[in-house]
């Protein structure tokens, strides 16, 4: 890896301006999906009778075995796009927060609002259900990984500077097959980034990766300011602790970008509704800062503004389109009531 230099750069109005790097750091304003896509599958996607997929997000894949939450309800499909079966939805004064499978008992653990969580089947038979009670405040993410859940947890505890105001802390929490506590730690920003000086687009843990074996969170930042400059730092530590075992509260990290073997992304957000990619390849040694996201010159579906890991390793993500964006390679769905297409994306290695 290069050696690590300072970046002096501005970004102003969604550009980059003078950005030269000493050690051969490109960065882009503009980039195509083949840029970093080894290869793109589409997944048209069917619901039964008249059915429609809407507002797609958490897409989970197991080999042949695809799960998606749309409007507050759990899918399961194969990779055909051919509809399999509903796990969970309909809850009532209740969302889901967030799913996780084990892949190697086929089984998907579903958290919700209420501080539920429940274990079912890939056929959607409910096997179990256990509220968690020591959460005293809002939970934000989970995961499965090593045989264990892993939960982030908001906590308000008093503000010792302002008694009469409260703080939120962040908490990683390792829980059994059976969903008890096995231990806890504190979330922390990074030490070493920048990311300790910057806003984040939201107050919460936004995803439970897995690195090197190791758990860490990711929260997307509020401003891309040092996000290059985090990024080049994280990727020269070898051996850098996701899970800070030396620290004295066994703090976890938080980490501005999820990490990758070649790619750094990070989706940059604002209130006020302006966002934009990030992507840092570490073998090419060049940055991509892009406000309408990346082309895709693949399936012409115009630009794609976000995109999601299908893997809690950061291995393939995906991004999801609908109506006039599929006109050119989808024309029979290029209508507004119809299924969207789901595309993933195995990044190149």
């Amino acid at each position: 890896m290069l050696a690590i230099i300072f970046l002096t750069y501005g970004y102003q109005g969604y550009k980059v301006v003078d950005a030269y790097m000493k050690d051969g750091i490109q960065i882009k304003e503009t980039g195509k999906l083949s840029d970093i896509a080894g290869n793109v599958l589409s997944v048209p996607l069917e619901m039964p009778d008249t059915g429609v997929m809407r507002n797609i997000k958490r897409v989970r894949r197991d080999g042949d075995d695809l799960f998606m939450i749309s409007e507050n309800r759990l899918f399961h499909f194969d990779i055909h796009g051919n509809f399999i079966n509903r796990i969970a939805g309909d809850m009532k004064n209740a969302f889901i927060v967030e799913y996780a499978l084990n892949t190697g008992m086929n089984r998907v653990f579903v958290i919700d609002s209420q501080r539920n969580i429940s274990k079912y089947d890939y056929d959607g038979n409910l096997l179990s259900k256990k509220r968690i009670e020591q959460f005293r405040y809002r939970l934000t993410a989970f995961a499965f990984h090593d045989g264990h859940l892993w939960i982030s947890a908001e906590t308000l505890v008093k503000n010792d500077d302002y008694p009469d105001s409260f703080l939120i802390v962040h908490n990683l929490y390792q829980l059994d097959d059976n969903m008890n506590e096995i231990s806890s730690r504190t979330l922390r920003v990074a030490a070493g980034t920048t990311g300790g000086n910057r806003f984040f687009s939201n107050t919460c843990v936004s995803e439970l990766l897995v690195d090197e074996n190791e758990v860490y969170a990711y929260m997307p930042p509020f401003e891309s300011d040092g996000l290059l400059e985090d990024s080049l730092y994280i990727a020269g530590q070898e051996a850098f602790p996701l899970l800070n075992k030396n620290a004295h509260d066994g703090m976890a990290c938080i980490y501005p970008v999820r990490k990758g073997r070649r790619y750094m992304f990070s989706t940059c957000g604002s209130p006020a509704g302006n966002h934009f990619i990030f992507c840092y390849d570490k073998i090419n040694f060049t940055a991509y800062f892009l406000s309408e996201g990346f082309k895709d010159d693949i399936f012409e579906t115009g630009y794609i503004s976000d995109f999601q890991p299908v893997d809690i390793y950061n291995h393939s993500y995906c991004f999801v389109k609908s109506g006039k964006d599929l006109s050119g390679k989808f024309p029979g769905r290029a209508v507004n009531d119809d299924n969207p297409v789901l595309f993933i994306v195995n990044l190149k290695a």
